[in-house]
């Protein structure tokens, strides 16, 4: 079974982004969009996926990613998912923030497809999907 990627961000223009960065890095999984914090909860919790990589947005409306970060990371099912935040975010504190609530990683939102590809690349060369 092919691993698969979680992205769960609202903006529909920064999905298509990420799978397009994401496809170009030649690696062989599948990805699973959720738009909400909620939404990503609702689909871990179904199991129906095996998820081996979390690409998190912070800012989202309802559930933001710091509140997703705590709730998943308190779940002994789920605490072991790599999770890594992907935002637009310049904030030292949102990023100081996200380790402290258990991220694996922090990205800052490329809007260039190809340093995408490249944060990507380097991403997934831990070993995470």
């Amino acid at each position: 079974m092919q691993p698969t990627i979680l992205i769960i961000d609202d903006s529909e223009n920064d999905v298509l982004l990420t799978k397009a960065a994401l496809a170009r890095t030649g690696q062989n999984f599948r990805t699973e969009v959720a738009s909400s914090g909620e939404a990503g909860l609702l689909l871990i919790r179904g199991g129906k996926t095996p998820i081996k990589l979390i690409l998190l947005d912070l800012k989202m409306p309802g559930m933001d990613g710091i509140e997703f970060l705590r709730k998943i990371r308190d779940d002994k099912n789920f605490s072991s998912i790599p999770v890594v935040i992907v935002t637009n975010s310049n904030l030292e504190s949102d990023e100081q923030a996200a380790f402290k609530a258990g991220s694996n990683g922090f990205l800052h939102k490329a809007t260039d497809l190809g340093k995408l590809t490249k944060d990507f690349e380097r991403l997934l060369g831990l070993g995470w999907a």
